[in-house]
């Protein structure tokens, strides 16, 4: 029964998105026709059978069986297809190659604007958004340089006021290399910052796109810790790597940024309230073994975690105000894969990664699984503390698996272990709404990035730049569909909008029977000042219903691998 009902809502999904974006693609063809002068005799959403229909004027609206499509049927398209006198002037092919054109363009522009439309709708109504407050500075960072600190919130970007964390990201990144004077509020009190964004380059299968980070992140880490060493003050008391901080001298502790600002002001013995995972045995269910993802986006949230224990603890008063010998823990090794390549270099639990080839590790995706993609699997020269001593290991890693960004099946190096990726609390979400006229900037800049990627996609794949394997069809769809309506209504909305830019695109290419091909015609007829001959269009039409058969197949036999088979 759930599978039935999955794959029933799956079918509906599918149906609903290709409804729509089908419905305006056809219909931007109908209105600029009829504009034109041109007689529509059928509009379809669907093929084969009708469903249901209704007549209004001269045209007739009809529902069909198949939900893959749609098309406008307008009077003299066919050339076999004798015009009635009443529609002489009125046919499709008597039309001047301007107004064939642009019918024919209609049907993709439709859908640009569709998309356009359907931004517009998210941006327009309130939600939630993470807040433009720091929860974390990474050490060393332009950030932790200009001098920003945990919970400051950040209320401007050259005098341009910011409302989410999006605004935030949006003014950051635009501005790699450049000095930006950020307004901000501390403690209630305003203040002006000047930070310069260091440039970052972020590859894809399609661009290495260039922007500017500063190294902060909306959501503060957990207060769980790691044991500098036995010796300290936290490891004589007891305290143990990934006991998790809740509470200090009864004070509660919602996170590590908190924690690390009580206690660097601290010289004294401090009381903590700790939680301790139970042991686990390595080989049971839930152990940190067991844990360990096959991937590196998997993480130990996908497992059931071990209750709990409460431990009241007594720390010693430290050698030096704040040295209680405490650190984060987003750099501890907190699953190592048995049979991992981490664990052939003998990696352990506990681990902290000081450096990777030499580089000081300051976070984990920025140096050390930077480090490690980069090296693929030429040996890696890892320094890691354990019992608060530095160990040098040299680490080969494995091949795996995995699905890259265009879906396709790739072989990627892999350690074998991963921090705690749990290790961050939740962010501060407030409420948000754009104004209109923002709401439609952000909506054409979406749609227009959208179709610049979208183009630069396609390019890709015809020069071999990317994987022939990345294309999909119906089932791709179908699945992106149902995970978009499961995920709420702005999902499916961005998700309906992402698939109308790539229709749009695709009946742009010049391949005939699509709208592309219709347009160069068109150009061609005017350029040669007659129409093309009726030979020249009935081998395009068997090479390009060829063309589209060979690639619909194509897709789908890469929709059964990808779901089925690999």
């Amino acid at each position: 029964m759930g599978f039935i009902q999955s794959a029933g809502f799956t079918l509906l999904s599918f149906a609903l998105v290709i409804s729509v974006v089908v419905f305006f693609h056809e219909l931007g063809h109908l209105l600029v026709g009829k504009a034109v002068g041109v007689k529509a005799v059928r509009f379809s959403i669907g093929f084969g059978p009708r469903l249901i229909s209704v007549t209004r004027g001269e045209t007739e609206y009809r529902v069909s069986l198949l939900p893959l499509g749609g098309y406008v049927k307008f009077a003299g398209d066919n050339p076999y297809e004798e015009l009635a006198p009443e529609d002489r002037g009125r046919g499709f092919l008597e039309q001047p190659p301007w107004k064939k054109g642009l019918i024919a363009f209609a049907g993709p522009a439709a859908n640009f604007v569709l998309a356009i439309a359907l931004y517009f709708v998210v941006f327009a109504a309130p939600h939630q958004e993470l807040a433009a407050q720091v929860g974390y500075v990474k050490p060393q960072s332009p950030a932790a340089v200009a001098g920003l600190r945990y919970a400051d919130r950040v209320t401007a970007i050259d005098g341009q006021a910011i409302q989410g964390w999006s605004d935030l990201q949006e003014g950051i990144r635009a501005h790699a290399g450049q000095p930006l004077q950020l307004r901000i509020l501390r403690d209630g009190r305003a203040l002006d910052l000047r930070i310069v964004p260091a440039v970052h380059e972020e590859q894809s299968p399609i661009e290495t796109v260039r922007h500017g980070r500063i190294g902060i992140s909306a959501v503060p880490r957990m207060a769980e810790v790691t044991v500098v060493s036995p010796d300290s003050p936290a490891g004589r008391a007891g305290v143990q790597t990934f006991d998790k901080v809740v509470k200090l001298d009864g004070q509660p502790i919602a996170n590590y940024e908190q924690l690390a600002q009580l206690l660097a002001a601290r010289a004294d013995a401090v009381k903590l309230e700790v939680q301790r995972p139970a042991p686990v045995p390595a080989s049971a269910p839930g152990s940190p073994a067991a844990q360990a993802a096959p991937s590196a986006h998997a993480g130990p949230s996908a497992h059931a975690a071990p209750p709990a224990s409460s431990v009241q603890l007594e720390v010693a008063a430290p050698a030096s105000t704040g040295d209680y010998g405490l650190e984060p823990s987003d750099l501890t090794l907190f699953t190592v894969q048995p049979g991992s390549a981490a664990e052939e270099a003998g990696l352990k639990r506990g681990d902290r990664v000081l450096s990777v080839n030499g580089t000081p590790a300051l976070s984990w995706g920025d140096e050390v699984d930077a480090a490690l993609k980069a090296a693929g699997t030429q040996k890696v020269a890892l320094q890691v503390r354990r019992d608060g001593k530095p160990l040098e290991v040299a680490v080969t890693q494995h091949l795996r698996k995995e699905r890259d960004e265009t879906g396709v099946q790739v072989e990627v190096p892999d350690l074998g272990a991963l921090p705690d990726l749990n290790s961050f609390v939740e962010g501060e979400y407030i409420r948000v709404q754009y104004t209109l006229p923002d709401a439609f900037r952000r909506a054409i800049l979406n749609t227009g990035g959208f179709v610049r990627a979208q183009a630069l996609g396609i390019s890709r794949l015809i020069t071999g730049r990317i994987s022939s394997r990345a294309i999909g069809g119906p089932l791709m769809i179908a699945d992106v569909a149902r995970k978009a309506a499961e995920s709420g209504w702005r999902d499916l909305i961005v998700t309906m909008a992402a698939i109308s830019v790539v229709l749009g695109i695709m009946n742009l290419l010049p391949v005939p029977v699509l709208d592309g091909f219709h347009v160069l015609s068109a150009i061609i007829e005017a350029i040669r000042r007659r129409p093309l001959s009726l030979r020249f269009r009935e081998v395009a039409n068997v090479v390009g219903i060829a063309l589209l058969l060979t690639l619909m197949l194509y897709a789908f036999r890469n929709d059964a691998m990808r779901k089925w088979f690999e």
